[in-house]
């Protein structure tokens, strides 16, 4: 499979056209966002999003498995960390939030109820913060001991962002476009550290903001309080957390999902993500690759009008299905997962084959910075300011579908995961970013095209497109004299290595490319 000119740009052009007309409108009473939301009804939504992870996860989904119980335990601390969390935060009694969706080993959370109040906004962030870090110091460790104590850090900033949701089929995701659901992603640092913005900490009452520490002009740390501390903070703002209530739950859960149930496995054909759940997980050796359309968040910033809004949201909702297409059609992977205007997608075949892994994802990252830089630039012109970076690392994970009935979130846990998307953080637009176990076994065709970057802490290629790739292997195979797959479109004539139906091969002789 291969990425193709046209075919791109008919696509993206074919969703355009049938776009609906986009509505943009402020949020002005409480909502259902799962049904109110949709590609073509759009929100301006005032709230509170909150980050919080759990990062020992991620080590843990990639170490040995050797011992299969150690590991059925890993997933049923996983499963069931996941319900508690989202029990906490959807609990109408007392934080009343959503949860948006688990990014792995975090959390996203949004809080907008009551409608535009700032304050009671801000102080369920504040608050949620400290109630899971409690939970996991408090609650989760004891009753999961055979761990090491696990470690959460989170972030939260509040504000005004745009909320959607589009995908195909059951392939649906809320989305929330703006600085305050990406700063606060941003802003976690160490595990046991909190960190909210100056804009949620100028929200807070007197009496909770001597509860922070300022760390630069526009971020303040969370201090650790006394579990006494924290209980009368709690009760002074009538918030109820129950630990005795919550590891009773705890104890239910195992019970209700024992080790015995729960089975895991390698994969021999590509992965139904959707198919997965406790009692049936895939643990691989996978790329995952991340991609960013970096300058997004400005650019929705930036839109004061609301043609501007319906703009920018129509720029996105074609990227986002491009991407989803390019990764899914053009190369064959999985689309694991948006987490705003970024991309998550998995490649683990051929099994065991790293080579043949690494080929593929970092075929589908070209890919997709030639989605970005060619096809979707000539439909839409007004996303010209726009950029991708993307970031791809390789190694074991663990790929399931967890969480609470109706609302359980594709996952890949493992260092893979986390280190692509360090890499593509890293990465400015226009570039790929890949770790060295990619980088030793990609083919020369791709390898000569990165070199190391210190500041990325990766080995990056810029500006790599389709018919940059194309045009090398065609200058390489003319003086080898290898036989070539040529087809011609808008870019011109195009040769690979790979067979495509609508390519035509030939084999140049080997003195047409010789030098004397």
């Amino acid at each position: 499979m291969s990425w193709n000119y046209e075919d791109s740009k008919k696509r993206i052009q074919d969703h355009i056209d049938n776009m609906s007309e986009i509505e943009v409108k402020k949020l002005t009473r409480e909502s259902d966002l799962e049904n109110l939301l949709t590609e073509a009804k759009c929100r301006e939504i005032y709230g509170a999003h909150v980050y919080f992870l759990v990062s020992n996860f991620t080590k843990l989904a990639t170490e040995d498995a050797s011992d299969e119980q150690e590991y059925k335990r890993l997933i049923q601390a996983v499963h069931i960390y996941q319900r508690e969390v989202s029990r906490i935060v959807e609990d109408d009694d007392n934080f009343d939030g959503l949860r948006v969706h688990f990014q792995g080993p975090k959390l996203h959370a949004l809080f907008y109820r009551p409608i535009d109040d700032t304050e009671k906004i801000a102080q369920k962030a504040f608050f949620l913060l400290l109630v899971l870090e409690d939970f996991v110091n408090n609650v989760f460790n004891p009753t999961f001991q055979f761990y090491e104590d696990f470690e959460g850090a989170g972030g939260s900033d509040i504000g005004d962002v745009i909320g959607t949701r589009n995908g195909s089929r059951n392939d649906r995701e809320l989305l929330f476009l703006g600085a305050p659901a990406n700063y606060a992603a941003k802003i976690i640092n160490d595990a046991g550290q909190l960190r909210i913005t100056k804009e949620l900490f100028e929200a807070l009452p007197d009496d909770l903001r001597e509860c922070c520490l300022k760390i630069s002009d526009s971020v303040y740390q969370i201090k650790s309080l006394a579990q006494e501390t924290l209980d009368d903070l709690l009760e002074r703002f009538e918030i109820s957390w129950d630990r005795e209530a919550s590891e009773e739950r705890l104890k239910d859960d195992k019970r209700r999902f024992p080790l015995k149930d729960i089975e895991y496995s390698t994969a021999n054909t590509l992965i139904d993500i959707d198919s997965l759940g406790i009692t049936n997980n895939k643990r691989i050796s996978a790329a995952s690759v991340f991609g960013d359309v970096t300058g997004f968040t400005a650019y929705i910033d930036s839109a004061e009008t609301d043609e501007k809004k319906r703009e920018a949201l129509r720029v996105l909702h074609a990227i986002r299905k491009e991407m989803a297409t390019v990764v899914k059609a053009d190369f064959e992977g999985i689309r694991v997962q948006f987490q705003g205007d970024r991309v998550q997608g998995l490649y683990h075949l051929p099994k065991d084959d790293d080579s043949g892994i690494a080929e593929d994802a970092v075929d589908a990252a070209v890919g997709l910075q030639s989605s970005m830089e060619k096809s979707i630039k000539d439909v839409l012109p007004e996303a010209a300011g726009l950029k991708l970076a993307v970031g791809v690392d390789l190694d074991v994970t663990l790929v399931s579908k967890l969480g609470t009935h109706a609302h359980r979130d594709r996952i890949c846990l493992g260092k893979p995961v986390e280190n692509a998307a360090a890499y593509e953080e890293k990465c400015e637009g226009g570039q790929i970013g890949v770790s060295k176990r990619i980088y030793d076994v990609l083919p020369e065709r791709l390898k000569k095209h990165f070199a190391y970057s210190s500041s990325a802490g990766c080995y990056v290629a810029e500006n790599l497109t389709a018919d940059k790739v194309e045009r090398a292997e065609k200058a390489a195979y003319a003086v080898a004299g290898a036989p070539a797959y040529i087809r011609s479109d808008r870019l011109g004539t195009q040769v690979s290595v790979r067979e495509a139906d609508d390519a035509r091969l030939v084999t140049p002789s080997r003195s047409f490319g010789e030098t004397k």
